[in-house]
């Protein structure tokens, strides 16, 4: 017999099904695996792309400057990953409570001020590119590399937002497997085009880190262009048309993403304080201690991509149980999250306390060897606080998925602000640990943040927020 294909539409509404009424663990998989899949593969495209970089002439510098441009372009990630909040929220608890036409409005109103946004956040951050990164601490050989790579990047502000919202949409439907291929498609473009662009192909040029901002743009294209293909087919396809704004209904979304808005805010300027600390070591251990920064959080992505996968998760899963009127089971779909993700973050970890010069040598060559204790140091210190991040990420994901999102803001402020930035300036500057004092600072905050959330979502007041 042939196999018979099953459009998006039939996924979401088998998903509802094994959301709301299935075995929990098999629901957790279901939605978690595809996600899994998705960021180990953008996971793999970042080694990658920093295994090009390593191979240009200025390969220090440029991976500073790669490391600093990232941490900038999150400023726009704050802004989208907001958004998706609410998107998230409001289409999951619509779809779990049967009101589609709500799921259709919800979807279709974050749809048009993801577009309002974008061009709000995306212009002014490529007009700034040269202060945010001086803001943030690249000088030096770093800064012109870092401030052409982040305005290049931030041209691709409006594809990035379209395609946040439209995979945050078809997620919330129970459709995991839609923003999965996207992911490949994205990956696979930028991946190519990262090898052609960055080195150089044939009759094209080396572009260095120029080279990599454009095939970034060009790749965010083709995703935001494959995910609508995919919401056009799916259940709240009509999503896509008679466009029209509606104050009600921004509010709700804005109302709940804010939050979420602020504690991504929150965690990227803690993150460029963290880099700025980085920056005032002294005798020639900034750039060196920026270099492995920017290195090591690539390789510490390949373990906390679990947490991200089950975060997304967490999310339609709490949501649809709560739109259902089954807060109980929303609970423990929230934990049995956690704990799948702690355990696998856990056992990815061990490899950062046992091989981490290992991880380390495909990005270094030449006289750049002094990168790799420094890199190892940074593994074997933050291995420790793995399975803390899981529950961090997880349960960050599960209380946005219940529309809570202010709460998870304050863990964030409090742990970020009020512990890692001192601490880390305390132990690597003025106790002169070096490098060390802020790994240990990172670790410590992890541990504490992922403990605070746990408690958090144990106390339960979560399952009477109204959305």
């Amino acid at each position: 017999m042939p196999k018979r294909i099953v459009s998006p539409a039939q996924r979401q509404s088998d998903a509802t099904a094994l959301i709301t009424s299935g075995p929990v663990w098999r629901a957790v998989w279901y939605l978690a695996w595809p996600s899994a899949v998705n960021t180990i593969i953008l996971a793999a495209y970042n080694i990658i792309n920093r295994i090009f970089v390593g191979y240009l002439p200025n390969a220090v510098p440029s991976q500073a400057a790669v490391g600093v441009g990232g941490n900038a372009l999150n400023y726009l990630f704050v802004v989208a990953t907001g958004l998706s909040a609410g998107t998230s929220a409001l289409v999951s608890r619509s779809l779990g409570a049967d009101k589609r036409e709500d799921a259709v409005q919800a979807a279709r109103q974050s749809l048009v001020m993801c577009l309002l946004l974008g061009v709000a956040a995306g212009v002014p951050f490529c007009l700034l590119a040269r202060w945010l990164v001086t803001l943030i601490g690249a000088k030096g050989d770093v800064l012109p590399l870092a401030a052409d790579y982040t305005a290049l990047i931030g041209w691709s502000t409006i594809p990035m937002f379209v395609n946040f919202i439209t995979v945050a949409v078809l997620r919330s439907q129970g459709d995991a497997l839609s923003p999965l291929y996207a992911g490949a498609v994205n990956i696979a473009v930028n991946v190519v085009l990262d090898r052609v662009l960055i080195l150089g192909f044939g009759c094209v040029p080396a572009m260095g880190i120029h080279g990599a901002a454009v095939a970034t743009l060009v790749a965010r294209l083709a995703a935001m262009s494959m995910s609508l293909w995919f919401l056009s087919r799916s259940a709240l396809s009509e999503c896509l048309h008679k466009w029209r704004l509606d104050l009600g209904w921004q509010w709700r979304i804005l109302a709940i993403g804010w939050a979420a808005s602020s504690g991504n805010l929150l965690m990227t300027t803690a993150s460029s304080a963290y880099m700025h600390v980085l920056s005032m070591l002294p005798n020639g251990q900034a750039t060196t201690a920026l270099a492995a920064y920017g290195v090591a959080i690539v390789l510490e992505a390949i373990a906390f991509q679990p947490g991200i996968a089950f975060g997304i998760a967490a999310a339609p899963l709490v949501g649809q149980n709560l739109g259902a009127g089954k807060p109980d089971r929303a609970a423990r779909c929230g934990w049995v999250a956690a704990g799948q993700a702690a355990a696998i973050m856990g056992l990815l970890a061990i490899s950062f306390v046992t091989i981490p010069e290992y991880l380390a040598k495909p990005f270094v060559h030449g006289r750049d060897l002094g990168l790799i204790p420094v890199i190892a140091a940074y593994l074997r210190i933050n291995s420790f606080s793995e399975p803390f991040l899981a529950f961090n990420m997880v349960l960050r994901g599960a209380l946005q998925g219940a529309g809570d999102t202010l709460v998870p803001m304050l863990i964030t402020a409090f742990s970020m602000w009020a512990v890692r930035i001192p601490l880390a300036w305390l132990l690597a500057i003025h106790l002169r640990m070096g490098a060390s004092g802020a790994w240990w600072a990172m670790s410590v905050t992890c541990c504490l943040s992922g403990a605070l959330m746990a408690v958090w979502f144990r106390v339960g007041r979560w399952r009477e927020k109204a959305v």
